[in-house]
């Protein structure tokens, strides 16, 4: 993978004194934006939004990839499909609601006009719904409606409603390079359209993909990826980069199209090591290098890499609520915690479409460093809230709280695993209406003092005069990283309403949040 000079010398120099290895011989989270996982925090078909997104392959290698939507209560799947890109590409598509009188239902889905190779067909298949001309396929609640009546999810309606699929957050995984006779089906010709689809349809109705057809990816990957919310009767837009992990995969995990396979627990050493994962993660300009076994029982050392990617004791961000009489203003943040169902699904009663019990869920739930179960309310994790104005001005006591607060769980705490936090919007929890600007239904409000500043969102709970931050289970060398795995963004619009000339004046921006890592081994930070 190409990096800037100035990074690829901090990183020699580094490696130089700690000993270690190229960067990407270990997952990693690139601050670059390219790697071989991609990860999308927040897709919504809410309130007239529509989630455009896309993925780009950067190099001269044909890649398969694994395209997953997961809602945002507990991450379950609800489409995944296996994507081909050639070298060079670039596909396309979109998250919308169906209308309801095309499907019956309220329920989203994906469509795309793209002719990159999917398996299963999307473009060209006759079989499945079209709007406006263009082929879309309906999410699924297979992986949810089935919930056994003692799991302690089962609660009336929340679990089998596809309401649920309208909001959540994307997976994206290579699983391997295509390369001979396979990777020529997947490479468009001159005319932009590849040049065999049918080969790759084909080849999967008639048994495995042939050994001589894909090898295994390199740690790179070099894939990145963007997307953009938009809602079209506002005039607003917003948009933001797919996290990028590399380093996630050294061997070929090309499953079939329809297989629950692979996920984000298959992270591999190089050489294909099962048997244990190595996250290198920079705190304070060091770099951290943390190894997991996967060979306890009950221990997903694997998803332990990767959330230490993203452990951090709180995120931090803007908010603005600073309009006037012509102008309103909102500001929504969103929290995915991208690995909390391997820590908090303890039910061994969900199965996918295909009748098998999806290998992905903890039998042994909840796991550190999430404390609690997922069921009929969420997995609630408790958090301590802190905002400041733009003159360093904060409210008396520190903190204030979420409103009105969430029945049967402490006022400040987070449920789901992608959710949104909004500010000044009580009133919308009250009458059961969704978010202003994403249109989410999984938020909680909060009501600063102040019309415009910043805030701090702190995992842990309050214990003995003081806060307790959750703390992941340590790696094999003693290493801890406090906090919660956790990514998202806040989003801002400011509506002017339509001026004189007839022109609608609304106008949105995006950016991502700010964590921080917080590693010690004992009582010592981390070296």
């Amino acid at each position: 993978m190409k990096k800037n000079s100035l990074t690829s010398a901090v990183i020699a120099g580094i490696a130089g004194v700690a000993g270690v290895g190229s960067i990407a011989d270990a997952v990693n989270l690139n601050p670059d934006g390219l790697g071989q996982v991609l990860i999308y925090p927040y897709y919504t078909s809410q309130a007239g939004n529509d989630t455009l997104l896309s993925v780009v392959n950067t190099s001269a290698s044909a890649k398969a990839v694994k395209v997953r939507f997961l809602e945002g209560r507990n991450s379950r799947e609800v489409l995944d499909f296996n994507l081909y890109l050639s070298p060079f590409d670039v596909w396309t598509a979109g998250v919308f609601q169906i209308p309801e009188d095309e499907a019956g239902f309220p329920a989203a889905g994906v469509f795309t006009r793209d002719r990159s190779c999917t398996a299963p067909d999307i473009v060209t298949n006759a079989d499945l719904p079209q709007i406006d001309g263009t082929n879309y396929v309906p999410f699924v609640n297979y992986q949810f409606s089935g919930v056994a009546a003692d799991h302690p999810a089962a609660a009336a309606g929340v679990l089998s409603s596809l309401e649920r699929t309208r909001e959540g957050y994307i997976e994206m995984i290579e699983m391997a390079n295509i390369i001979g006779t396979q990777a020529a089906w997947v490479t468009h010709t001159g005319a932009g359209i590849p040049a065999n689809c049918g080969a790759v349809i084909a080849t999967w109705e008639s048994g495995a993909w042939p050994d001589a057809g894909h090898a295994a990816p390199t740690g790179s990957g070099q894939l990145f990826g963007n997307a953009m919310i938009v809602n079209p009767s506002a005039g607003t837009v917003a948009g933001y980069a797919a996290d990028a992990v590399e380093g996630f995969n050294y061997s070929i995990l090309h499953f079939a199209p329809g297989d629950a396979e692979p996920s984000l627990a298959d992270v591999n050493n190089p050489g294909g090591d099962f048997t244990q994962a190595t996250a290198n993660v920079f705190e304070f300009g060091q770099l951290i290098q943390a190894t997991y076994s996967a060979l306890a029982p009950g221990n997903f050392g694997r998803v332990d890499a990767l959330s230490a990617l993203y452990a951090s004791p709180r995120v931090v961000n803007e908010y603005y609520l600073d309009g006037n009489e012509s102008v309103e203003s909102n500001s929504e943040w969103v929290i995915t915690f991208p690995t909390k169902r391997f820590y908090v699904d303890g039910s061994p009663f969900i199965q996918d479409q295909f009748g098998t019990v999806n290998a992905a869920f903890n039998p042994d739930a909840p796991v550190a460093p999430f404390a609690n179960e997922f069921g009929a309310n969420g997995s609630c994790q408790g958090i301590r809230v802190r905002t400041w104005d733009r003159e360093e001005r904060t409210p008396g006591g520190g903190g204030i709280g979420f409103s009105p607060p969430r029945p049967g769980a402490p006022q400040n705490s987070l449920c789901w695993e992608a959710q949104v936090v909004t500010f000044g919007q009580g009133e919308r929890i009250t009458d059961g209406d969704p978010s202003l600007i994403l249109g989410s239904t999984y938020f909680n409000n909060l009501a600063p003092q102040f019309d415009a500043g910043w805030a701090s969102l702190e995992f842990g709970a309050a214990a003995g005069g003081g806060f307790t931050i959750p703390a992941m289970r340590p790696s094999t060398t003693q290493q801890v990283f406090r906090g919660l795995p956790v990514t998202g963004f806040f989003v801002a619009n400011y509506d002017n309403g339509v001026s004189d000339s007839g022109v609608l004046a609304n106008y949105s921006s995006l950016f991502r949040h700010r964590t921080e890592r917080d590693c010690v081994v004992g009582a010592v930070a981390c070296s």
